[in-house]
């Protein structure tokens, strides 16, 4: 009986463990996406840093389309990030790479609004 309650007991305990391990997974994986976009596009979505063009085949939008969860990146960014950073920058980012954060959803306290990107020029416009 005794040993019955201890398999029970340790079966629970490997299930908490194991359901509890896909959640830290994703958290690291934002913290080392949102290092990779701070690392990255560093001159895209940072305030004071001008208006560089960003280009789809960029490491930047490279890194951006990576990114497993592009919300939890916005999750992430610290007190110090966003005092650097334009996040409408970051949010527009997202669109021209692919990746696109999502319209009326919260990224660090901005609301992303509805982003249209204009239509690429026809081939041979050029």
């Amino acid at each position: 009986m005794a040993s019955v309650k201890a398999i029970g007991v340790l079966c629970f305990l490997v299930f908490v463990a194991l359901s509890s391990y896909p959640h830290r997974a994703q958290a690291d994986h934002c913290f080392a996406d949102k290092s990779k976009v701070m690392r990255e596009c560093w001159r895209n979505i940072g305030k004071n840093v001008g208006e560089h063009p960003l280009l789809h085949g960029s490491v930047c939008c490279q890194v951006i389309r990576a990114a497993t969860d592009i919300h939890c990146v916005c999750d992430k960014f610290t007190t110090g990030e966003l005092a650097r950073i334009s996040l409408a920058k970051f949010a527009m980012a997202t669109h021209v790479c692919g990746n696109g954060l999502r319209a009326h959803t919260h990224c660090a306290g901005y609301t992303v609004p509805v982003i249209t990107l204009p239509a690429p020029p026809p081939p041979g416009s050029t």
